[in-house]
């Protein structure tokens, strides 16, 4: 049966848009009606454009064509944007209730520059309360679902988004990351996502509050999902032109600094992080993909950066507190306010501690996390220097059943707190700045699929998602779902 349009890859799209094979308003109108069908039971999409304004934009991106304008590597691409991303125009809410009805003045950084290289953005994805948590539900948006299973998960922060891919309403999305926002979703949602090094893309105009400052912020960083890693390697391309948006906040260091050889890796694995039981079935699936890796020639060790991991998961929240409050309004009792929130919501008085400890640092104690960060950073550098890539599992489950927060999972029938079972792999892995690549390798017995997370030395990018080409083709890769 031949597949949907709304699946084919993005790189394949493009092709034919470019080729004239395939008009960019019937494209177009192809995801409309995918929306239009599914969206109402998966919730991946919370504000779509008007239709005729989507297709009056899609008729000039055929015009360009037609007239033969020079054309960007997206052209005529149909996308989804997170919420947290400002897209002039449209609804931004940050997560934030008392910003359901914002609309955005002017386009952030990485949205522009893919609306430069031809975009048609078609709506807003749904995000979690206050973006933080591992699923996206919130009270005016509603529930977010897994499109391989609606009694699921689609992930968080960036769930609309992946959900948003795989359900066929976009053919790329922008998402973000500070504790597993991308990769987590990923993972749940069986799509490649890349969580960048710190400080190559620019934030500016992501959680942007009206009337605050932009800021600068570390921890925090966007990037690509994608069903394939040649789509996200074209998205990351353009997420990643530096040249021709030069902004003083990030290195200048190009997309093509690094390369891979294809020679044979010296790779560390770790079948789990911080003592966190996984799954028993994700653990096979895992095991198996790590003797394919092997049977190419790859040299694997069972190793991992030893490090004080309370300290370092005390520092990221101190850090993600301080910088959120710098950055939004000044309102009385915000420390305790955000102490209570996550202590009673996701039952972690580590990190309910912590975020509120940000939120009250004074100027000088920040600056002594941001050195304990640098010294942290150090740690990974030095593991770098004896590997060239570390594999870890994503977390210790697949997409759980719809839930509330703070539960704790039974997982292989003992008890595991509901942030230890997630955090434990992407919060303390994102305080170096690191890359890290989610790809699929397989599914359980349940048909959901489940990720590896191939972490890299900082600036090595390009080379990571070379070897997540390779790696890709040892696996199935992504798989259509079901919708019904």
């Amino acid at each position: 049966m031949k597949q949907p349009i709304v699946f084919s890859p993005a790189v394949e799209i493009v092709q034919k848009i470019k080729a004239k094979e395939c008009s960019v308003v019937e494209l177009v109108k192809a995801f409309l009606e995918q929306i239009k069908r599914h969206n109402p039971t998966i919730n991946a999409i919370y504000e779509l454009r008007k239709e005729e304004d989507i297709l009056k934009e899609a008729a000039q991106k055929d015009a360009a064509i037609a007239n033969g304008e020079a054309l960007g590597a997206l052209h005529g691409l149909p996308m989804t944007i997170k919420d947290s991303f400002a897209v002039k125009g449209m609804l931004s809410s940050n997560g934030d209730p008392f910003l359901k009805n914002n609309r955005a003045t002017e386009d952030a950084a990485l949205v522009k520059r893919l609306k430069d290289a031809g975009v048609i953005i078609l709506g807003k994805t749904n995000i979690p309360l206050f973006c933080i948590d591992w699923q996206s539900t919130n009270t005016w948006n509603g529930q977010t679902n897994n499109p391989y299973d609606l009694n699921r998960v689609a992930g968080g922060s960036s769930g609309g988004a992946a959900a948003a891919v795989t359900a066929g309403f976009s053919t790329l999305e922008l998402g973000s990351d500070a504790g597993g926002s991308i990769r987590v979703p990923a993972h749940f949602c069986g799509l490649c996502g890349l969580r960048p090094t710190e400080n190559a893309l620019p934030m500016r105009g992501h959680l942007k509050y009206p009337k605050q400052p932009d800021g600068n912020k570390h921890i925090v960083v966007a990037g690509p999902l994608a069903k394939n890693m040649a789509d996200l390697q074209l998205m990351l391309s353009v997420l990643w032109n530096n040249k021709d948006y030069p902004l003083d906040e990030h290195a200048p260091v190009p997309l093509d600094y690094s390369s891979w050889d294809n020679k044979p890796l010296n790779i560390a694995v770790a079948k789990t992080i911080n003592d966190t039981i996984v799954d028993q079935e994700y653990a096979t699936i895992f095991q198996d993909f790590i003797t394919k890796i092997q049977n190419q020639k790859h040299t694997i060790h069972y190793d991992y950066p030893v490090y004080n991991e309370a300290k370092a998961y005390q520092t990221c929240g101190e850090i993600l507190g301080f910088e959120n409050r710098m950055n939004a309004p000044q309102l009385p009792l915000t420390a305790w306010g955000m102490y209570a929130f996550i202590r009673l919501k996701y039952k972690d008085q580590a990190w309910a501690k912590s975020m509120r400890a940000g939120i009250n640092l004074s100027a000088v104690d920040y600056a002594k996390a941001i050195d304990f960060k640098r010294s942290f950073l150090a740690i990974y550098q030095r593991f770098f220097e004896q590997y060239d890539l570390w594999i870890t599992p994503v977390c210790a489950i697949e997409a759980f059943q719809h839930q509330r927060a703070g539960i704790p999972f039974m997982i292989n029938n003992q008890k595991t707190p509901y942030t230890k079972a997630i955090g434990s792999f992407t919060f303390t892995t994102a305080l170096s700045g690191h890359p890290i690549l989610v790809i699929p390798i397989g599914r359980k017995k349940n048909g959901m699929p489940v990720g590896i997370q191939i972490h890299a030395p900082k600036w090595s990018d390009n080379r990571l998602v070379e070897i997540g080409k390779a790696f890709e083709k040892l696996v199935e890769g992504f798989k259509i779902p079901e919708l019904g």
